[in-house]
């Protein structure tokens, strides 16, 4: 069984194993690495009295209680919709961020919003619904946010002033989030909504509402989830949890495929390899991370959780995104770990700083894993401008443009090896690869970046070619208001594909298709979702042809209605 209490853990931050204390008081004014900077953005949030800031956000965040449908409708289509797609593409995001008087100020804190575009017959029906969250319900039920957020938290009227002051300074377990807003898997025949918590909604996949919930924790000793597990052809799926204590910090677990429709779905979960962290104070922010025939791909990356700041959340008056420290000027380390043994590979790969959100995908060739990922230089600002009192005013930004598409190339043996001397012999590639002075198992490692003034971000590829070596993938500028573009990248020849869409409209996520019986990689269709900024045009759905990247239809939404941003989704065709 999973410890229960991350109080219990972490309280006194111990190793049991090893028998060494680190008193607490000693680690809040002093990093192991001294040269972190922090940030507390908390006076950005948006209280009762001011929500000018939340006035002046695009349309897609003022998706409001009453645009919530209970009942799919249809909506218009132009063009051509291939009439062998048949199925419904699922989406998930923070859709909805104002309850009553006040707003979360965070763009990851909104309510989930869950949407269901149906395809029949060349037809296409939708339907958006808040999801019924415990977290919703309760503020619902009072008609203004309740509870603890990312970037700013809201008090429970029904608690007593006693209550809250012995709130503050008692150690008590963290109330449970299970407002899941990032991402809907499909294992077997149910249906998923996930978020970073270790709390996982089953949905109902026709009125999209909470079926059943599970807890991770329950069977896993983790303490957070994630949002991105991967699905292999054998029907079993590998999650990740993160654990505060900094020896069993990074776990990738196997779930076998459900064999018992009555089972909790973690219900046979176990993890197979479990990875320290490189701090004992911190452990790595992970939001995915990659899987290859031999491998499992994770990124160590110097934007991390800091554990005495989780411990004493409370006591000092903090947010969640509080408990993120940046580590400037640290490198961005990946890591291999053996699937069959569970045992890191010896080899510490050391990238340069920055932070991923988004793994695309990973494969291994010629004694090389080559991975691809959506790279932010200044991975820290992009948690930072997801303020969504920042979002317009930033976002158009160069800095915060900086998300490229960027390919490291890692050779697994560097026996023998010369310092300073690229190790790298894949053709076709300029990312590198040099063993460091005096080391004999760390590389540096420098990446390629693929059409580096295009923001790519969101990414997916056909899913039949996850970790192995594929050739195509599709982005999105997502929120860089200077660029509203999706792009094919083409990885074979370099070149690159782009969809613009109009300054009144932000894009999604792109999910491809796959046409019934191709062989070809590309051959199918992808689609995305196209958001109205204001209500002079309406959202809606395009349809565009994989292989030329040309639009090939559209279904839109009357242009009265609102359609939240959402962040991930899948296609079915099975009747869940």
């Amino acid at each position: 069984m999973a410890d229960r209490n991350l109080w219990e853990d972490l309280v006194t931050v111990d190793d049991k194993q090893s028998g060494e204390d680190v008193e607490v008081t000693k680690v809040m004014g002093k990093s192991e690495n001294q040269h972190f900077t922090t940030f507390n953005l908390s006076h950005y949030g948006m209280s009762e009295d001011n929500l000018s800031a939340y006035n002046r956000l695009p349309q897609w965040c003022h998706f409001g209680q009453s645009d919530h449908m209970t009942e799919p409708m249809e909506i218009n289509v132009t063009g051509k919709i291939p009439e062998w797609i048949n199925g419904s593409l699922y989406r998930n995001g923070a859709g909805l961020f104002k309850i009553g008087p006040n707003a979360w100020n965070h763009l990851f804190d909104g309510y989930a919003v869950l949407q269901r575009f149906t395809f029949h017959k060349g037809k296409i029906t939708y339907q958006a619904s808040i999801l019924d969250s415990s977290n919703y319900k309760r503020s619902a039920k009072h008609n203004r946010l309740v509870g603890p957020g990312f970037g700013c938290s809201f008090p429970d009227p029904c608690e007593t002033i006693f209550w809250r002051f012995f709130n503050r300074f008692v150690p008590i377990p963290p109330k449970q989030i299970d407002n899941t807003n990032v991402n809907l898997v499909e294992f077997g025949d149910h249906l998923f909504a996930l978020t970073e918590s270790s709390l996982i909604n089953e949905i109902k996949p026709d009125s999209l509402s909470v079926k059943e919930k599970t807890d991770a924790r329950d069977v896993l000793a983790v303490h957070l989830g994630t949002a991105h597990p991967h699905k292999l052809k054998d029907g079993s799926m590998i999650y990740y949890g993160t654990n505060m204590k900094f020896k069993l910090a990074y776990n990738f677990i196997m779930v076998p495929p459900p064999s018992d429709p009555s089972n909790k779905p973690l219900a046979n979960a176990k993890i197979v390899a479990s990875v320290p962290s490189r701090w004992k104070m911190n452990i790595s922010y992970t939001h995915s991370f990659g899987i290859t025939e031999n491998y499992f791909v994770h990124v160590e990356q110097p934007l991390t959780i800091n554990i005495p700041r989780a411990v004493f959340k409370k006591q000092l008056g903090l947010n969640a995104v509080d408990m993120i420290i940046p580590h400037q000027g640290e490198s961005m380390n990946i890591m291999l770990v053996d699937r069959s043994t569970g045992q890191r590979h010896p080899v510490t790969y050391k990238a340069p700083e920055g932070v991923v959100f988004h793994f695309i995908n990973c494969y291994e060739e010629a004694n090389h894993v080559v991975c691809d990922l959506c790279f932010h230089p200044k991975g820290a600002a992009a948690v930072k401008n997801a303020y969504l009192s920042l979002l317009t005013e930033s976002a158009g930004s160069k800095e915060t443009n900086k998300m490229h598409f960027a390919r490291f190339v890692l050779p697994v043996l560097c026996d023998g090896a010369e310092a300073g001397k690229n190790l790298v012999t894949l053709p076709n590639t300029t990312a590198t690869a040099m063993l460091e002075e005096g080391s004999q198992l760390v590389l540096s490692l420098t990446p390629e970046i693929i059409e580096e003034d295009l923001v790519a971000e969101l990414p997916q590829i056909n899913y039949n070619y996850n970790g192995v070596k594929h050739r195509y993938c599709y982005t999105s500028t997502a929120f860089a208001t200077a660029q509203r573009k999706l792009a094919k990248f083409d990885l074979v020849e370099k070149k690159v594909l782009v969809h613009e869409v109009s300054e009144n409209h932000q894009p999604g996520e792109p999910v491809f298709l796959a046409r019934p019986g191709t062989t070809q990689e590309d051959d199918g269709v992808v689609v995305s979702t196209i958001i109205a900024c204001n209500s002079s045009v309406p959202s809606y759905l395009v349809l565009l042809d994989a292989s030329t990247f040309k639009e090939i239809g559209r279904a839109s939404l009357p242009s009265e209605m609102k359609m939240s941003y959402t962040f991930h989704g899948i296609f079915t065709d099975k009747s869940l």
